[in-house]
């Protein structure tokens, strides 16, 4: 059947053809809970196989809603170790959203060119029906703004700044747990003088989070971290070697690294085998994020895992049904912080074996 001389399939024809009215095929077709999800299937399956597409803005018209879901990355992302990270919770994310039938656009809360605000831009022009927020924070006017539009957002992976209002919704891991877990493993090994690596940057707190946790896990061990203990760096290979390197004329009296970010530490991993020194033999290193490159070092860089799979499904969980509910003119649903647990993930770089530790071996 030729594309040019076939007639636009309307709502209608699908109605004449299954036997329903057009507002049962609508209400198929916008996803209302009024249907059976039977023929809600059917419906759908015989539009596809139709080649019908349901106008976004139709549907927008009929359920205020336009299918698609905004996504905010931080500004960073295009930093390598940032866009490793988020690139593995985003399609965690996407996939979720995927499965739940919603589009994607991905944003950043500034136009990096211009400095055009990109979020007003998605709201006013009705654009998402809801927002994921992956970014340490928003301007107060700009979260005014979203606020004050009714859109539904959500804040995901970051902790809530200092002074956040209670009424703002926040998924993230345990970053005080992250720094505990991980403190306390070196401490069980043995392991007596801990130095850290982490980051200074004005936003970062889940690195004083982290360094918190540490803190407080040695104690328990009667052991401690002091200023004198802590090198920064900027969250990449290179500062993390460039500080170690910096460092090494101290490093004699150290057996154990504590880096915050898995890229510092397999910086860090490059200083200690140019310097001769070997890991875990002398040194324990344990890093923080476990993403794909952990693994793959040599030795396997021990690290904290954290629960992307579990962040991600309860962001979207938690973001569709502020929307259902905003969709059904409900009272929007109290407030939600969920602080979800990161896991200890144990390899070759701390000289022990996994015995349970983490989700990878």
């Amino acid at each position: 059947m030729c594309a040019s001389d076939c007639k636009p399939i309307t709502l209608k024809h699908i109605a004449d053809l299954a036997g329903v009215s057009v507002s049962t095929v609508s209400r198929s077709l916008n996803g209302t809970s009024r249907i059976s999800e039977a023929t809600r299937q059917r419906i759908r399956s015989m539009a596809e196989e139709l080649g019908f597409e349901f106008n976004a803005s139709a549907r927008s018209l009929i359920t205020k809603q336009v299918g698609t879901i905004g996504v905010v990355l931080p500004p960073s992302y295009e930093e390598f170790g940032v866009n490793l990270y988020f690139n593995t919770l985003f399609n965690a994310i996407r996939a979720i959203l995927e499965r739940n039938d919603y589009d994607l656009i991905v944003a950043f809360p500034a136009n990096r060119f211009t400095g055009q605000d990109n979020l007003r831009r998605l709201v006013t022009r009705r654009k998402v029906d809801g927002l994921i927020v992956m970014s340490p924070r928003l301007e107060p006017e700009l979260l005014e703004f979203v606020r004050g539009s009714g859109m539904p957002f959500v804040f995901s992976h970051y902790p809530p700044p200092e002074g956040a209002e209670a009424e703002l919704d926040f998924i993230y891991p345990d970053n005080e747990l992250g720094g505990y877990l991980a403190a306390r493993h070196l401490a069980s090994l043995g392991r007596r003088r801990t130095f850290c690596l982490t980051s200074d940057a004005d936003y970062e707190l889940e690195y004083r989070l982290r360094l918190q946790g540490a803190r407080r896990a040695l104690a328990e061990s009667g052991l401690s971290i002091g200023a004198e203990d802590i090198l920064y760096g900027d969250m990449s290979i290179e500062s993390g070697y460039r500080a170690v390197m910096n460092f090494r004329r101290s490093l004699g009296g150290y057996d154990s690294l504590l880096a915050f970010d898995d890229l510092m530490a397999i910086g860090a991993l490059q200083a200690f085998a140019e310097l001769g020194i070997a890991v875990p033999g002398e040194v324990s290193v344990v890093g923080y994020d476990d993403c794909e490159l952990s693994g793959a070092m040599r030795p396997a860089l021990s690290s904290v895992h954290q629960p992307r799979e579990e962040m991600s499904l309860v962001t979207c969980e938690r973001l569709m049904g502020l929307i259902e509910a905003r969709r059904q003119g409900l009272e929007r649903p109290p407030a939600r912080r969920s602080v979800l647990r990161p896991e200890l993930v144990v390899r070759e770089s701390c000289g022990a074996r996994s015995r349970g530790a983490g989700p990878r071996a």
